[in-house]
């Protein structure tokens, strides 16, 4: 790893812990008492983006409001179109400082509101998804972790629910997973 790259990822763990040292209201809901939801992605291909149109339509239609963020990789080309109207894409390239942070305003659309739930769907390790968990102000904050990766995921503290996996993320079995044990919630 050259100096920059070693200086870049501290400075950036060290936003992720002022982050995580304010303090804030967790609160944990049955899913049908869920309205809004942050969903936190990484653009791939359209099988991917079709996974997440699905899951948002099903959400919908049950009167749940859905925002996305996302984060669009230098020279990542898409051949889709972005179909929900509540949707930020961040772009590695215009969007960020050369330290790896958003630039100011550009995560206000989808920072500057109160969720009930926050998932985030990148692969980690990902500083973009836990930079973006760790500031949405929501009363459960949910991430996708597997010990059995050979990269470091690093400071994994932003989630209040940790869903483990043994292999990469799946998206449709992990959102299945939130939704069951948020089902199993009585209160």
């Amino acid at each position: 790893m050259m100096i920059i790259d070693y200086i870049i990822k501290k400075y950036q763990q060290r936003q992720l812990r002022s982050l995580l040292s304010a303090p804030r209201d967790k609160r944990i809901d049955n899913w049908e008492n869920i309205k809004t939801i942050g969903l936190i992605f990484t653009v791939a291909n359209a099988e991917r983006w079709n996974l997440i149109h699905r899951f948002i339509a099903a959400q919908e239609k049950q009167g749940k409001e859905i925002y996305l963020i996302g984060f669009q990789a230098n020279k990542y080309e898409i051949d889709y179109i972005f179909s929900h109207t509540h949707t930020t894409i961040c772009h590695e390239k215009e969007d960020f400082t050369h330290l790896g942070l958003p630039k100011e305003g550009v995560t206000d659309p989808f920072l500057n509101r109160h969720y009930d739930l926050v998932i985030d769907t990148t692969i980690q390790p990902d500083f973009f998804g836990k930079y973006i968990t760790a500031s949405a102000d929501a009363n459960l904050k949910v991430g996708y972790s597997n010990p059995q990766s050979q990269q470091d995921e690093g400071v994994m503290d932003m989630y209040d629910l940790a869903i483990q996996g043994n292999a990469e993320m799946d998206f449709k079995d992990y959102i299945e997973q939130i939704v069951k044990y948020l089902n199993m919630i009585q209160k």
